[in-house]
């Protein structure tokens, strides 16, 4: 047996650990998503490249910055979620 031993950590440290993990996936899979409408747009859009440029990029900074928001108040992600998929059917509409 080893001499050493870990320190025994308190259950609440393991949770609170845990729900860091599970938010900070959840933040980093939704900004995946806020790029992936992005490049949707700016890639395949029917209208002026600027137009493309501008709403692609600026829907994805603003999303960023919702993600951010939300990640710093410790919130369940629903208003970057309503918005992604507002950016989504923005994006439909867009490139159809």
């Amino acid at each position: 047996m080893a001499d050493n031993t870990s320190e025994v950590q308190s259950y609440d440290d393991h949770k609170a650990t845990y729900d860091g993990f599970i938010s900070g996936c959840i933040a980093i899979t939704l900004g995946t998503f806020f790029i992936l409408v992005a490049l949707v747009i700016c890639g395949l859009a029917n209208t002026h490249y600027i137009t493309n440029l501008i709403v692609g990029v600026g829907g994805m900074f603003l999303g960023m910055a919702i993600i951010a928001v939300e990640a710093k108040a410790g919130s369940n992600y629903l208003t970057s979620l309503i918005c992604w998929i507002v950016f989504a059917l923005i994006a439909v509409f867009m490139v159809t």
